[in-house]
């Protein structure tokens, strides 16, 4: 694991120590859960957009042209 510190506006901290009191969870758990949410929809994105424009990003060409 790596750690990640960051500097957060107080309103944000609020409704996530809201919702941890309400559900149970600690910051990490929900921290863990949205950032991991979001990178799984950025991959997915990134696929479609390597998919559509016909590029392999582990090639070192592209497999077709695209235009300028």
């Amino acid at each position: 694991m790596t750690e990640l510190r960051v500097n957060l506006p107080e309103h944000i901290v609020a409704v996530l120590d809201g919702y941890c009191s309400a559900t149970g969870k600690c910051r990490t758990e929900i921290t863990l859960e949205v950032l991991g949410e979001w990178a799984k929809q950025k991959l997915h994105e990134s696929t479609v957009i390597c998919r559509v424009a016909g590029v392999n990003p582990r090639a070192l060409e592209p497999v077709r042209e695209r235009p300028e």
